[in-house]
């Protein structure tokens, strides 16, 4: 049985600070609000995480959840490939995620204009947008896909299991007129309470 103690501090000090909550890590009314938002049940009198729990702040969120996490892929040219699994909480995986692209890929610097520029800046804020997106949208109910972050020398892949969520077709996604609808809507406050993702459908 999962306990409190298998949850991370950094990911849970990163979303009070980030979500100005002023409970203290571990104190009575911290826990609470994380029952309040399902991510606690009490059970026999002790604080048992829940899988969205240990899925988004979990130390291992795998060793009960082996469909979680984001499996990293880069292919540099010439054949030589490098592997990386984002296996721990996945509050704190698009920020990993991202340093470890920026620390392996090429960097060019824009400097035409009077201040120095890095020009991937924009190309990292989609690839988060990305990452994002495939945790918080995935179908977790398929246990034996994960989402994937693949780098090629032209790409960046970004896949996540599962279909549309009804009654969203695949065309409107393809086309940008999918109404606004979350698969994990728990999942998707907590990003956005982290300012990792919108609620809005932007």
């Amino acid at each position: 049985k999962a306990e409190t103690n298998d949850f991370s501090t950094e990911a849970l000090g990163q979303y009070r600070a980030v979500a100005k909550i002023s409970e203290a890590v571990g104190s009575p009314q911290f826990h609470r609000r994380l029952a309040l938002q399902g991510f606690l049940e009490e059970i026999n009198g002790q604080w048992v995480p829940t899988g969205f729990g240990l899925l988004l702040f979990g130390k291992e969120p795998r060793l009960q959840m082996q469909q979680a996490g984001l499996l990293g892929t880069i292919h540099f040219p010439g054949g030589r490939e490098e592997p990386k699994n984002f296996d721990g909480p996945q509050v704190l995986a698009p920020a990993q995620a991202l340093q470890w692209l920026r620390d392996k890929l090429p960097e060019p610097v824009d400097r035409t204009e009077a201040r120095r520029r890095l020009v991937n800046d924009a190309l990292f804020e989609l690839a988060r947008e990305g990452i994002v997106n495939a945790i918080v949208h995935r179908d977790y109910s398929i246990e034996g896909a994960k989402c994937q972050l693949i780098a090629t020398a032209d790409t960046i892949i970004v896949k996540s299991p599962g279909e549309p969520l009804a009654p969203i077709t695949l065309k409107q996604l393809q086309t940008f007129t999918a109404p606004m609808l979350s698969r994990n809507p728990i999942l998707h406050f907590i990003f956005s309470q982290m300012e990792l993702a919108a609620e809005r459908g932007l």
